[in-house]
């Protein structure tokens, strides 16, 4: 499932951390986030067990801090609710996988 997340109360109801999941922090002025959005859409669509959150980080400041992003596009990586990585920077699909799976 591929989730562009537009408000704080919905991104804190979601199950985010059940199961595979990747939290992206971009934004629509950066390029490299422009870049990766594509990746993580199909991401998203090849593979039906990660849950895919997308978030702006100009409409997520206070959560970008809280998660201490300091550079975008910021991946985070949970399986069952666990932080496994994180990543910084455009990737290909396949590199975003490896990630998750570490």
């Amino acid at each position: 499932m591929y989730k562009t997340i537009e408000l704080v109360e919905e991104f804190k109801k979601n199950e985010y951390l059940e199961g595979k999941s990747i939290v992206a922090f971009r934004a629509v002025w950066c390029g490299p986030c422009q870049m990766i959005g594509p990746e993580l859409e199909k991401l998203a669509e090849e593979n039906s067990d990660v849950n895919v959150f997308d978030l702006d980080v100009d409409k997520f400041i206070d959560l970008a801090r809280e998660m201490n992003v300091s550079h975008i596009p910021s991946l985070f990586y949970y399986r069952d609710g666990k932080l496994v990585s994180q990543s910084v920077g455009y990737l290909p699909v396949e590199e975003i996988l490896n990630n998750l799976n570490k």
